[in-house]
């Protein structure tokens, strides 16, 4: 069920709330929606005592219209109207993907003594990009029973091309890409300036950095170099998977999100397995 926190007709943020326990903002990255992260982070830690709060970033999915959020700090602000109902008081975990991992540093330097944890996948960096030229790691051909729009932009996505990935696209990629508002994108999705500068807030927590080494579209070293500037980080660059990665190397990604959970001190359901 969608819910929603309003500013104006023109600005709100919908989102949807999974499962009980500490709070977890998950945000989706730019031109996708909410139902992408929820697609490939439910089966990994459905079983842990979290809410899962999935949030559309405005100019996307259902927060539009979007024409009153026209910077990056009214993002954020709606973010903390959003804290306001579902995290009122003690500690939530922050999780983003892509362009959502940006604004999930954000957050997280908004609020750093509350944040219990933050996991960033595949983070947009700001500054200077060092990407690798797209390369295709394995192609089983499967993107021929796509039609046009979604073979390109699942080619353009993924690096992993086998059934299980075209699988995963559909189920999750795929019905989360639609129309977004490109000038709410121009101005508001966007690196800042912040009044809160996630690169010089200290954030104490345990924080997650998982990049794909084949990532052409963020790339993995500047990510690498988010080591440096959280205490209690720990950063994987993962082998044969590209910005696609918690599709394309979803076991691996699970493990690393369960030692993540693990450190923060949220324990696993009784009989679950990681």
């Amino acid at each position: 069920m969608t819910r929603r926190v309003q500013e104006s007709e023109t600005a709100s943020l919908a989102y949807d709330a999974v499962g009980s326990g500490i709070p977890l903002i998950a945000v989706h990255g730019a031109y996708s929606a909410r139902g992408e992260v929820r697609g490939f982070l439910e089966p990994m830690i459905e079983a842990r005592p979290v809410r899962r709060v999935y949030i559309d970033l405005p100019g996307h999915g259902d927060s539009r219209p979007s024409s009153g959020v026209r910077r990056p700090d009214d993002v954020l602000d709606l973010v903390d109207s959003l804290l306001r109902r579902e995290a009122p008081s003690g500690r939530f975990l922050v999780l983003g993907h892509s362009f959502g991992g940006h604004f999930a540093r954000a957050i997280a330097a908004r609020h750093p003594d509350r944040v219990a944890g933050l996991a960033l996948i595949c983070p947009a960096v700001p500054g200077e990009q060092s990407t690798p030229p797209p390369r295709v790691v394995r192609d089983d051909h499967v993107s021929t029973a796509l039609d046009p729009a979604q073979r390109a932009e699942y080619e353009g996505y993924f690096v992993v091309r086998t059934a299980e990935t075209l699988e995963r696209f559909r189920h999750a990629v795929a019905p989360a890409v639609g129309e977004v508002d490109e000038q709410t994108l121009e101005t508001a999705i966007t690196a800042g300036p912040h009044a809160a500068d996630p690169d010089t807030v200290a954030v104490e927590a345990p924080v997650l950095v998982i990049s794909g080494k084949h990532d052409h579209w963020v790339g993995w070293e500047r990510q690498q170099r988010l080591g440096d500037r959280y205490p209690r980080a720990t950063v994987v660059t993962a082998a044969d998977a590209g910005h696609a990665l918690p599709h394309e190397r979803p076991g691996l990604t699970a493990a690393l999100l369960s030692d993540w959970l693990d450190e923060i001190g949220i324990p696993a359901a009784s009989g679950a397995h990681p």
